[in-house]
């Protein structure tokens, strides 16, 4: 198994805010084939239910991952999921140290294979910045909900 280089580091917003950042490298296992890639992981505390996942080495432009920070989170605990996003949680059988991503999209699917210990800090950091349950709260949250139930 690749053994992941992880840095773990707090963006300073303009505004003051801290946006959490996980910067490592996965290893991604598309058709039986394991590649490396240096991967982040960022947070927004203005759409504070979603966590985007960019690859960094990606040929050409690549459009991050959105999905669910909460899915992430119990992903970390229990099999979740049930989409193009599934997280499962270390085992015997994979890895008793990562994590794994699955991601479906059209024809293909990789998964993906995380340090659990780290990704469960850096979700830590990120629900210290925007706690469970306080997603709603969030300054300007209700206005873009608004936008999306009238279509733009």
């Amino acid at each position: 198994m690749h053994d992941p280089v992880t840095s773990w580091n707090l963006t300073r917003l303009a505004r003051g805010d801290v946006c959490p950042r996980l910067t490592l490298t996965v290893l991604v296992v598309v058709d039986g084939e394991a590649v490396p890639f240096d991967t982040r992981f960022d947070y927004d505390r203005d759409d504070p239910l979603a966590v985007r996942m960019a690859f960094l080495d990606a040929p050409g432009p690549a459009r991050p991952w959105v999905f669910s920070r909460d899915l992430l989170y119990a992903g970390l605990r229990t099999p979740a999921g049930d989409g193009a996003v599934r997280v499962r949680p270390p085992c015997r059988c994979h890895s008793p140290t990562m994590a794994r991503i699955l991601l479906h999209g059209g024809r293909a699917a990789a998964a993906l294979y995380v340090p659990a210990a780290e990704l469960h800090d850096w979700l830590e950091g990120t629900y210290a910045a925007v706690g469970a349950g306080e997603e709603s709260t969030r300054p300007g949250l209700d206005d873009m909900l608004r936008r999306l139930a009238r279509g733009g």
